[in-house]
């Protein structure tokens, strides 16, 4: 009766320090990005963003053509967007290079504008190793919020996801789907500290499907409708 009595107690406590965050949601259908998306192309040199809002093509003439986002269609390889002007078609996991650097990008595009038709890449940019997110990570921001420290920091190796932001650890299982990062469940501790703005933030964004994106200087971003995570090496 005893050993049931600790038992009981055990399991108590231990419920007052975790608490697991659900699982994370599939991403949202539609065709609409939770990021923004960025493509770019040389020989001419012309850019291409989207934002879940509209398409937005520029060239090196100062060229500008915006027009509503459709709905993309899924395919086997990618995605596809056909706007009246302008028709884009994302090759995901051909690794793409811009002609110009060492840089290369996630995906291979191809987009026509009023009939005319240019390649390039798309994506973040994938520095180093290839872009990989294994590894130890400073985080550099929770949404607007700049923060720095011993307390901030993520890991993410084999699967499994390991950090704190600022007061609480958190750890869980991650996997990687194209250029998305799912993660969760994921479990965090629950002690109370003065300020934990940044990481309810990331708590909010870690149970999302997260975008993954490169910078030039090889920041890493996870981003979705919840906000975004800047990661540095």
């Amino acid at each position: 009766m005893k050993r049931f009595a600790l038992l009981a107690v055990a399991a108590v406590s231990l419920s007052a320090c975790e608490t697991m965050m659900p699982p994370a949601a599939p991403p949202p259908m539609g065709g609409e990005m939770a990021a923004t998306y960025r493509a770019s192309g040389t020989e001419p040199f012309w850019g291409l963003t989207l934002d879940g809002r509209q398409m937005v093509f520029t060239d090196v003439d100062g060229q500008r053509v915006a027009e509503a986002q459709p709905r993309a269609i899924h395919g086997f390889a990618g995605d596809i967007y056909q706007g009246r002007r302008i028709n884009l078609n994302i090759i995901h996991g051909q690794r793409c290079s811009d002609g110009m650097s060492d840089r290369t990008y996630p995906d291979k595009v191809q987009v026509s504008v009023d009939g005319r038709r240019y390649e390039g890449c798309g994506g973040g940019v994938e520095m180093g190793a290839v872009g990989s997110v294994e590894g130890d990570w400073n985080v550099l921001a929770v949404g607007k919020q700049l923060v720095s420290g011993d307390t901030y920091k993520l890991s993410l190796a084999g699967g499994r996801l390991s950090g704190q932001f600022g007061c609480n650890r958190m750890s869980g299982p991650y996997r990687i789907e194209r250029q998305t990062l799912v993660a969760g469940p994921v479990v965090a501790t629950r002690m109370a500290c003065a300020d934990m703005r940044a990481e309810t933030e990331a708590g909010r964004i870690l149970m999302q499907p997260m975008r993954m994106a490169w910078t030039e200087r090889g920041d890493l971003i996870l981003s979705n409708e919840a906000g975004e995570i800047r990661l540095s090496r």
